[in-house]
């Protein structure tokens, strides 16, 4: 069976005044249809490096060696030119921080209508129609108002909805979603999670995110796959790396997943009063 995404012996590294420094050594992995690989792991493990080298988006010092398949097409090797006609039609990213990925000076509705104008080939008209839709589907009210505003005249939650329908909007195969979530809070995260998972399924998409939250991947993944110092330690579906799993990382990451009844019961053990149900003002 032909993956939608198989990605064999990547190696990415950055050239540096002492030398080449390695960001990925020598992964491999795959991601299909409607399927959600997670990628975890802490600062510095290579998760980003790794998204980025699929996107083509490394800085000029990165260089990416092994195979990259999307749909069957190889994309190592390919110009500038070839990956601007790859990203937003055939893949898309949301970034982690849409305030800074957002131009500031440009309307929501101009940076929306960009890609429907660049890769769809639609009027000006068509794809402000398009756009609408787009906010409509991921749950920003009154969208046609929104269309008017700048990036930080919206809420951090509403933007990363923003950038939601900009990946989505030209329809992708594979959606890439670097830590969309960790600026938010958990209330607007819980939403965001629900909504990716929700259009992954409308559209059929494969979806590849990147986090060091055990929390958010038990929520979001079919695959996991643990990355520490560049390298895979690890990779299975969710249920068996939350249930068994076997590299000292993976469980040292599963460790760090906060637990109220555990918590609660070392405050007992120590003489403080705990109260699950209590809130504070």
């Amino acid at each position: 069976m032909e993956h939608l995404l198989e990605v064999k012996n990547l190696v990415t590294q950055y050239r540096t005044a002492g030398g080449k420094v390695p960001a990925v050594r020598d992964i491999s992995f795959t991601v299909d249809k409607g399927e959600t690989l997670c990628i975890v792991g802490e600062s510095g493990s290579g998760k980003s490096a790794t998204s980025l080298s699929i996107m083509g988006l490394l800085p000029s010092n990165g260089e990416v060696s092994g195979s990259i398949l999307l749909n069957g097409k190889e994309i190592v090797g390919k110009s500038e030119e070839q990956l601007q006609k790859i990203r937003g039609n055939d893949i898309s990213m949301i970034f982690q921080e849409p305030m800074t990925a957002l131009n500031p000076v440009f309307t929501i509705g101009f940076q929306l209508r960009e890609p429907l104008m660049i890769h769809r080939k639609l009027s000006k008209k068509e794809a402000t129609k398009k756009a609408i839709e787009l906010l409509g589907k991921v749950g920003i009210p009154n969208p046609s108002e929104k269309m008017r505003n700048y990036p930080h005249e919206l809420s951090g939650g509403m933007r990363q909805r923003v950038m939601i329908a900009m990946a989505l909007a030209c329809e992708p195969l594979l959606l890439m979603a670097d830590e969309p979530t960790t600026a938010l809070d958990v209330t607007i995260q819980a939403q965001i999670l629900d909504l990716i998972d929700d259009l992954k399924a409308q559209m059929d998409m494969g979806v590849v995110f990147v986090t060091h939250d055990m929390g958010v991947v038990a929520e979001i993944a079919d695959k996991v796959m643990v990355m520490y110092h560049g390298e895979v330690v690890e990779t299975g579906d969710v249920y068996k790396i939350f249930n068994n799993p076997q590299h000292d990382y993976t469980r040292s990451l599963l460790a760090a997943v906060p637990n109220v009844d555990d918590d609660s019961k070392k405050w007992l053990q120590e003489g403080i009063s705990y109260d699950s149900t209590a809130t504070t003002s």
